[in-house]
């Protein structure tokens, strides 16, 4: 069996939904599956059941409700102690917390985000809509809503952090709205305004918030709202959505390649010629230093590309799509589903930035051409055991055992 909570109380069983007419018993099972494992004494069953309006005998009626949750689920769910009930079972409750948790940890950001909205996706309304008063309600999900709340915060962040500034706009309006003391909410809503070009809007946004603040509470925005406003008054670069860095680590210093590395990082400090970007390949056999000397370089000009340095090692005949799926993943950016989609995705991003991208084992040709930018403003370091003949505009450049 399943339990829902996060929204009206329902069973299910092998797909159906098991009927629970009755709300007492319904408030019954949720008080008891909100604590798994336990033992929910009958004293708090009868404080939550009966906040008021009590029955005669609330005991003998606690029994009758026990009994008849017990006829419906089965008596290996529901069992008795002398001082209270306990009830096991799998809830939305729990397939929450547990998805929350892995997306706290999760360092992808798409699949953090899309264990956030699985994880939200389960909520159909509040928790316990349709069978608690609102007192009682609040004192049994107090934590369950601030577990949302939490979550939905940094479902924005990871949105954010993705460049989806403009999709969360709407949401994020009818949220701030619903919940206007949020600092939270108010900063995710103006750098969302401000990253989509509206500054004036994200300016406008946080004085709403702090007028608001004023007139109902007498209290005043927090430091980091207050820091966040004054970012964009300024138009802090900071502000702005961070590149990806994703090299490897930098090798230790490399014996006799000090001259190759010079007169390679010279080819990288300045933009192409005819706004295509510079290529540079090297060439030679297995275990002469390839990788090392590309790495090495790559961190040394990691200052003239400023939006990004991309890293993807080809050794095991990654096909272009699976590339280009982990390239715009570390761009933080949904992939389409064909190869010609995720090419033009990600040209389009990389669009007038300044990123380095370092293929690593390159097998040939068609392997990268779809990889490719289209801007002279970034560049392209390949590692090959092969020269790539049929690379037009790139130079060439074969490594030798020192």
């Amino acid at each position: 069996m399943e339990f829902r909570l996060l929204g009206p109380v329902q069973i299910w069983a092998d797909g159906n939904q098991v009927a629970l007419k009755r709300r007492p018993e319904r408030l019954l099972l949720a008080i008891l599956l909100l604590e798994p494992g336990r033992t929910v004494p009958i004293d708090r069953l009868i404080e939550l059941l009966w906040p008021e309006d009590r029955p005669a005998n609330p005991r003998r009626a606690l029994q009758v409700y026990a009994s008849r949750l017990r006829a419906v689920l089965g008596p290996e769910l529901l069992t008795s102690r002398h001082d209270g009930y306990q009830l096991a079972g799998a809830t939305d409750v729990a397939r929450f917390a547990a998805l929350l948790e892995r997306a706290r940890t999760e360092p992808n950001l798409p699949e953090r985000s899309r264990l956030l909205g699985e994880a939200l996706a389960l909520w159909r309304g509040p928790a316990l809509a349709d069978v608690a008063s609102e007192d009682v309600r609040r004192r049994l999900c107090a934590g369950l809503e601030e577990s949302r709340r939490a979550a939905v915060e940094l479902r924005f962040e990871t949105e954010l952090a993705l460049g989806r500034h403009e999709s969360i706009l709407p949401e994020l309006a009818s949220l701030t709205s619903a919940e206007p003391t949020r600092e939270a909410l108010a900063a995710a809503r103006m750098l969302a305004l401000y990253r989509s070009g509206r500054q004036a809007d994200a300016i406008a946004a946080y004085a709403e918030f702090a007028l608001y603040l004023a007139d109902e509470l007498g209290s005043e925005p927090g430091p980091e709202l207050r820091e966040l406003h004054v970012a964009i008054l300024r138009q802090d670069p900071a502000l702005d959505l961070p590149g990806a860095h994703d090299l490897p680590e930098a090798p230790a210093a490399l014996k006799g390649r000090d001259a190759l590395l010079d007169e390679l990082a010279v080819g990288l400090e300045k933009n192409s010629p005819g706004g295509v970007p510079t290529i540079i390949c090297l060439y030679g056999a297995a275990g002469v230093g390839k990788s090392s000397i590309a790495i090495a370089l790559a961190h040394r000009v990691v200052g003239v590309y400023p939006d990004g340095q991309l890293y993807q090692n080809l050794e095991t005949a990654v096909s272009p799509r699976d590339a280009l799926g982990r390239l715009l993943g570390s761009l933080g950016v949904e992939p389409p589903d064909s190869v010609e989609e995720r090419s033009a995705l990600f040209r389009s991003h990389l669009a007038d930035r300044a990123v380095l991208l370092l293929l690593d084992n390159c097998n040939n040709v068609a392997q990268i051409r779809p990889l490719l930018p289209a801007t002279g403003r970034c560049a392209v370091l390949i590692t090959s055991q092969l020269p790539l003949i049929g690379l037009e505009d790139a130079t060439h450049i074969e490594v030798s055992k020192v």
